[in-house]
């Protein structure tokens, strides 16, 4: 039987608003659970590793945003269903 899969990234906001009112968890469940409806399976999760440029980004924004706001790491769900 074959399989088909698809790639989603799954982002987390940082700063301080991150840390005050940010779930992982939440938003973690509510993505599986979401694709899991439409016949999806997780088959991995790999953890985003950002390069340098990415790096300098966020923290130009964090200093815009004055600690606020900033993009966080985030992780890769692979996904998969038969074909």
């Amino acid at each position: 039987m074959h399989k088909i899969n698809k790639v989603v990234r799954v982002s987390f906001s940082g700063g301080l608003l991150g840390l005050l009112f940010g779930s992982s968890r939440g938003k973690v469940e509510t993505i599986v659970q979401k694709h899991n409806a439409d016949g999806w399976n997780v088959a991995e999760v790999i953890s985003d590793s950002p390069n340098l440029l990415i790096w300098i980004l966020r923290a130009l924004i964090l200093v815009l945003t004055l600690g606020l706001w900033t993009i966080s790491n985030g992780y890769l769900f692979i996904f998969e269903k038969p074909r």
